[in-house]
Order: C-alpha cells, then sequence, then structure tokens
C-alpha cells in the first residue's frame, strides 16, 4: 500500500542547526542522540557536543579524541581505516555509548572501538573499550539493551551479532563479548531501547533484517547469559510476512538511481539494508518497533515503514505502509516512536529538478492506521548537490528527547554548494502532539 500526503498540517519545527559541517569523505554518516541536557552528534570523521539550543559546548573533534592515551588502531588508525560511528543515549543509566571501527593493516585484529560516559556529560570522562574480530567490519549498529548493547555488522561472508557486557562496562571493569554468525545476505538490526521503561525481565533482544525474497522480514532473537555462557542462543531466522515491495534502484546496479538537479551523478538508495535504526519501546500494555527501508514507488522512491509489536516475544505487523507522494525520491530515513505512540519519520528528498534536502512527516497514536497524517515538512533545503560519489548518508537518526520523551530531534545531511566531501549536516526539533 502507498500513503499520500495527510490532512493534520505540517509539522513546527522547534529548534534547527548546523551541526558538523565540511568533515571531508563521503558518505558522512552523520547520526545524533539526545540525553538530559545535551546532544551527542557524531559523523565518520568527527564529534561534536551541544546545548539543546543548538549551542557547542564541545567540538568539532576528530572520533579519535575519544582514545587518546588509549593506545593501538583506536587512537592510531589512519582514515579510511576509522568509520561507521554511532552514538546512543542509554536512557536507563543516563548515559553515552559511542563505536566506531578500526582496521589494523599491521596484521592484528580489526576492532570495535567502544566508549562508554562515566556521567550523564557527554563532555566528561569515558570508559573505553576495543573489541576484536577476524574479519573486515562493515556497517556496524549498536544499541541499547537491559542485559547487553548489542552489535550487528558485516563480518566476512554472513554478518555477526555480538552482544557487550553492559553492566560491567557501566562501571569501567573488564568487559567479554559473546558473538554469533546470523546466515543472511542482509545486515540485520538489533533492537535499540527508547524511554524509561525496560523490556519484561529476560526478554531477548530481537534482530531484523529484510528478506531476498521482498515479502517479508527475518528475525532472530538473541538471549545472553553472562553467567552460564552455555545457555546464550541466538534463534532464527524466522519469517514475518509483509506487504511485497521492489527495492529501490533495484533495476540498476548497486542500487544508484535517486536523481540530483543540476548533475548527471546519480545516489545510492541502500535499499539492499533496514536502516537505522529499529526502534523499540515498550507502552506497558504493548511493545512495539519502528524500522524502515527504501522502495520503488510509482515516479521515484519511497521509504516502507513498519510498527511491529510483540506477541509472547515475536513480532507480527501492526501497521505498515509506503511513504512516496508525487515524484520526489524519499531515502536514508529514520523512525522513532515517542512515550504516546506518535511515530516520527525523517529522510533525505531528491529528484532532477531538486537539490537533496531534509524533510520529516509523522503520525499521532490513535490516527487511522496504515498513515502518516501529518504533511511533510522540510527542514532544510540543499543548495548543492553531491558530484563525483553515488554515496550519501549510509544512514540518518530519529532520537527522542529523555528530558520529556516527546520531542523529536532529526539528523541528516545537506549539500550546501556542488562537491564531494564538502557536506554539512543538520540537526532539528520538533512535537507531534502534548
Amino acid at each position: 500500500m502507498q500513503e499520500h500526503d495527510g490532512s493534520r498540517g505540517r509539522i513546527r519545527l522547534d529548534v534547527s542547526f548546523d551541526g558538523i559541517r565540511e568533515a571531508g569523505g563521503v558518505p558522512p554518516d552523520p547520526n545524533a542522540s539526545v540525553g538530559s541536557r545535551q546532544i551527542v552528534e557524531i559523523t565518520n570523521f568527527d564529534l561534536a557536543v551541544y546545548s539543546k539550543t543548538g549551542a557547542t559546548e564541545l567540538g568539532q573533534l576528530t572520533t579519535q579524541t575519544l582514545f587518546s592515551g588509549f593506545g593501538g588502531p583506536c587512537e592510531t588508525a589512519p582514515n579510511p581505516d576509522i568509520g561507521d560511528p554511532v552514538v546512543r543515549w542509554d536512557s536507563l543509566a543516563h548515559r553515552w555509548i559511542l563505536n566506531q571501527f578500526a582496521l589494523d593493516q599491521a596484521g592484528g585484529p580489526n576492532l570495535l572501538c567502544v566508549a562508554v560516559s562515566s556521567s550523564e556529560d557527554a563532555t566528561g570522562a569515558y570508559y573505553r573499550y576495543a573489541f576484536g574480530y577476524q574479519h573486515f567490519i562493515d556497517h556496524p549498529k549498536v544499541s541499547v539493551w537491559p542485559d547487553a548493547y548489542y552489535a550487528a555488522f558485516t563480518a566476512g561472508a554472513f554478518p555477526e551479532t555480538c552482544a557487550w557486557d553492559r553492566s560491567r562496562m557501566l562501571r569501567g571493569a573488564d568487559a567479554d563479548q559473546q558473538c554469533y554468525i546470523v546466515p543472511t545476505p542482509t545486515i540485520p538490526l538489533p533492537s535499540d531501547l527508547d524511554g524509561p521503561t525496560p523490556p519484561p525481565q529476560g526478554e531477548p533482544n530481537l534482530l531484523i533484517a529484510l528478506n531476498p525474497a521482498y515479502n517479508s522480514l527475518q528475525y532472530w532473537r538473541f538471549h545472553v547469559d553472562w553467567a552460564d555462557q552455555t545457555r546464550t542462543a541466538v534463534t532464527g531466522p524466522e519469517e514475518l510476512p509483509v506487504a511485497p515491495y521492489t527495492p529501490a534502484c533495484m533495476s540498476t546496479d548497486p542500487t544508484r538511481c535517486v536523481p540530483q538537479a543540476g548533475t548527471t551523478q546519480q545516489l545510492d538508495s541502500l535499499s539492499y539494508s533496514a536502516m537505522y535504526r529499529l526502534a523499540y519501546r515498550n507502552f506497558g500494555d504493548h511493545e512495539s518497533l519502528v524500522v524502515n527501508h527504501a522502495v520503488d514507488a510509482p515516479g521515484g522512491v519511497g521509504v516502507r515503514w513498519y510498527e511491529l509489536r510483540l506477541d509472547h516475544g515475536r513480532p507480527v505487523v501492526h501497521q505498515q505502509s509506503t511513504y512516496a507522494p508525487g515524484s520526489t525520491y524519499r531515502w536514508m530515513a529514520s523512525a522513532a516512536q515517542d512515550r504516546n505512540g506518535d511515530i516520527a519519520l525523517g529522510y533525505s528528498t531528491s529528484n532532477s529538478q531538486a537539490r537533496p534536502s531534509i524533510s520529516v512527516t509523522g503520525r499521532l497514536a490513535d490516527d487511522p492506521l496504515n498513515a502518516m497524517t501529518f504533511g511533510e515538512t522540510t527542514v532544510w533545503t540543499g543548495t548543492g548537490s553531491q558530484t563525483g560519489s553515488n554515496r550519501w548518508g549510509d544512514y540518518t537518526s530519529m532520537a527522542i528527547d529523555p528530558a520529556d520523551d516527546c520531542t523529536f530531534w532529526y539528523t541528516n545531511q545537506y549539500q550546501a554548494v556542488d562537491g564531494t566531501g564538502n557536506w554539512n549536516t543538520r540537526i532539528a526539533s520538533f512535537h507531534l502532539s502534548g
């Protein structure tokens, strides 16, 4: 099913400001998370800390500044041997967790470098870790769950998923990891906790990936036991049927078809992967997750989004639709829910007459199912196109402000002028209700 602009009118933005800018390299992988009083943004090369009014509290600094004095590739690996960073706010512990990969060209293990703040102040001290892997690491995604920090990434022939000992990392103790191969061609996303209410005690972390059959989602359940690792298990895959779809740009190789004004350079939709995040929330009377990916739509590319609910720990589709009004290409999206169950969706937009820009839409919890009922709102209009590279993104992020559990913060990229590696990022907040 495909939806069109809703009837509630457009979203009003609260705060909007430029974040990390012109840090070089493509893609920038922009994402940000929001804490009790700060915003932390991280890209492939830099990080910065802002107040919620947009004032800079720290940075812009290289991501490796977090690992100054730590030694090894986490501190010393050159570009492009570092990257794909993620920052998350741990809403249960009121801490920050940041990570990036670091490749060891000297023959040692490749690393995921992880920093966990020792307080809720993102400008303060961090406990630092380096988890090693045999294979090349790519596209790591990290999530918060009560029993572990979970990660999933490409590593060799198949993706790998790992649990890191969150309890020990929060106090700076030595920490183990437990890892398993996930036999699927696409990278799964681990479920990522939003809000102050944890999942039911002992509930496994759910991982979801796209099924190459294009008519279902695959899922796994990762239960970790730190006291007895023989009791740790990853079960799956199981299939969750969804409305059939065609991945965006499927007729091109590799999924490059997004047009831009003023150039013949087309951009990659990354439609082979579910997009960051798989955002989880426990409402008490039900558990809900939202996720999205890019699909073909009449006249362009649209965002297929889902709200899943858990039934005895297993997902069922509560609602789904493809957001694709008009002939604009929409991709590189991220979705989340606030405490009311309202859903916000942010994404990049572009077409042959317009340069890549940033937009958002949304729906209230009690709106008719399967539709974004707010009209599309432009967060920022790009005035440049990306030339010389097809890579855009590789991901964006929708985060929830823990101060009210109601304010959405969206982070994405744009070009001020035509070029490559001269991108800027934009951070904006808005409400849907309340």
